[in-house]
């Protein structure tokens, strides 16, 4: 395994144990501080889902109550995501309920929409959801599907791992910057667990006095709002100055994310290319030199 790679400790395979079939893998990974795609990866590790469990999986009587609230401001698909099921599962418990939206979800407007990710980040979701008419679920499964990361972060602090990812950097490169460069962050305790958070408006401010540290041409618009208008600028200038693929090395912290990205998470090549800038062939190549020098260590 790579020393970059964060282990599964015992406590939190037992906290997965437990809430797996209570939570959804989103709420989970929350409180545990990981992706979704990792809590699936080791509940199949851990066989979750033998037969002697599966009928965890079975609807649960918070979930219908969910699907009664929000069944006339949330399609099937924002439910199932919401509560970690697939629309057709969604369609089956409504039948079975016999359950039936009374008129025609609303769709969202270009207003709505540009309004949204104006204020998301510098009002609270609530006040959002006053002024567009809208329940906070219907607005965090729309900032999901605007592809906005860290929805729960609505009160504009995000974790390191968030900020990380928003980043496409590797997540001790926030560290070090946290250590070395002075980027501001508050420690944030929840039960038996500790959380290095950072403010956004904080980070803007942050980046702004050191701009050589980041490649802005990575961060995708709207993924840490309010955006300041000269990250705009930026993004262009370092995406023009951007370094051609032959003369690009490779670092140990790309390294360590490519493996991450593809053992861990499952993300194709193609789509490691486009995150961390390379061809999916000069994925491939590393890869095949990853494994070749994990091999003879």
């Amino acid at each position: 395994m790579n020393k970059n790679q964060k282990i599964w400790t015992k406590e939190e395979d037992l906290f997965l144990t437990k809430q797996y079939g209570q939570l959804t893998f989103q709420r989970i990974g929350e409180h545990l501080n990981r992706s979704k795609e990792s809590v699936n990866k080791r509940i199949i590790r851990l066989n979750l889902r033998s037969e002697e469990n599966c009928l965890r999986k079975k609807w649960t009587t918070e979930q219908d109550t969910f699907l009664k609230e929000n069944i006339d401001i949330m399609n099937n698909r924002e439910i199932g995501n919401h509560l970690d099921k697939s629309p057709s599962s969604v369609a089956t418990r409504i039948k079975i309920l016999k359950l039936a939206r009374k008129e025609t979800l609303r769709r969202w407007t270009g207003q709505e929409d540009e309004y949204l990710l104006k204020y998301y980040g510098s009002k609270s979701l609530e006040h959002i959801s006053r002024r567009l008419q809208r329940s906070i679920p219907a607005l965090e499964s729309r900032l999901s599907r605007l592809g906005v990361y860290g929805v729960r972060a609505y009160t504009g602090n995000i974790t390191v791992y968030e900020l990380a990812s928003c980043l496409q950097i590797d997540v001790h490169t926030i560290y070090k910057w946290i250590q070395k460069k002075e980027l501001p962050h508050k420690i944030t305790r929840a039960k038996t667990r500790k959380f290095v958070g950072v403010k956004v408006s904080a980070f803007w401010k942050w980046a702004e006095q050191n701009k050589k540290l980041l490649n802005f041409s990575r961060i995708p618009r709207n993924t840490l709002l309010p955006e300041p208008d000269w990250v705009r600028k930026q993004r262009k200038y370092d995406y023009y100055n951007r370094p051609k693929y032959e003369k690009k090395q490779w670092t140990e912290e790309e390294d360590a994310r490519l493996w991450y990205m593809f053992y861990e998470e499952g993300c194709t090549q193609q789509e490691i290319g486009q995150l961390i800038g390379r061809s999916r062939y000069g994925v491939q190549r590393r890869l095949n030199r990853l494994r070749k020098k994990k091999l003879t260590t």
